[in-house]
């Protein structure tokens, strides 16, 4: 295994239309298509159908731990700009949901998107390398289960003060304090990255920041590319390669991901 990814796989509801969401869905999926052998372990019914393209994917192997419900969200791009509501939300996921034969991963990537992930959890992997999105740590729901951001950094329970981690992506949308939540990351070490659409990212260390362009794109749907970029991003450092470097081949996944639903026209010769 070059890769474990943990996190919800999510019911994504978009204009009438149902399809499999989620960070971890999308990292993962992305991760098996570049060539890497991925295994994912999430939480969902089983035996549901919007589950087949990660059963069937090469390179892919899927854990699911049995729930009643997947997590659900809502989501409105009217206007440009993206509007999320939590309609379900399956358990967290704790350690003895990861076979035994996975802890302890060269890789890991957490794609949290409900705080499902927490600082326990992310420390009982044990990974050598962690990379994880922030986004799902940096959310609330408002009274009618809109997506909000938190009201300030102490109200993020499962945000890790102390993190085990190699690389931290945010994004500009996740919070407006995306720049304090990534220094604190910086702080204890890690790489991080904040994504700016189609205005690229910018990527850095404690004491370096370094603005990446957007690769060019036909944008059709952008649902993932954020994600995508983070996994990215995460195995080519965890590979060694240099920041700058591991930052355009992130870019170059991501601006594929946007050209299509899914993960677009992303294919293995890239990034």
């Amino acid at each position: 295994m070059d890769l474990l990814v943990v996190g919800h796989v999510t019911r994504d509801e978009i204009a009438g239309d149902v399809r499999l969401g989620g960070a971890a869905s999308y990292a993962a999926l992305a991760a098996a298509c570049l060539g890497y052998d991925t295994a994912l372990v999430t939480v969902a019914p089983p035996d549901d159908p919007l589950l087949e393209p990660l059963r069937r994917a090469p390179r892919l192997a899927l854990h699911c731990v049995p729930s009643d419900v997947m997590t659900t969200f809502g989501l409105d791009y009217a206007g440009g700009e993206r509007r999320l509501w939590l309609r379900r939300r399956a358990r967290p996921l704790t350690i003895e949901d990861v076979p035994a034969e996975w802890r302890r991963p060269r890789v890991a990537y957490v794609g949290a998107v409900a705080g499902e992930c927490d600082t326990a959890f992310v420390t009982a992997l044990n990974a050598s390398f962690v990379g994880a999105g922030l986004q799902g740590w940096l959310r609330r729901t408002d009274d009618d289960r809109r997506i909000q951001p938190i009201r300030s950094l102490k109200d993020a329970p499962f945000l890790p003060d102390r993190p085990p981690l190699n690389v931290a992506v945010g994004s500009e949308e996740d919070h407006a304090a995306v720049e304090d939540v990534v220094a604190v990351f910086a702080r204890k070490g890690a790489l991080w990255a904040i994504t700016r659409g189609a205005r690229g990212a910018t990527i850095g260390t404690a004491t370096e920041r370094i603005d990446v362009p957007a690769a060019a794109a036909n944008e059709i749907d952008p649902t993932g590319a954020g994600d995508v970029f983070g996994v990215v991003l995460t195995l080519e450092l965890a590979h060694g390669k240099p920041l700058v470097a591991a930052g355009r081949a992130a870019a170059a996944a991501a601006a594929r991901v946007v050209e299509g639903p899914g993960l677009g026209t992303l294919t293995a010769s890239q990034p």
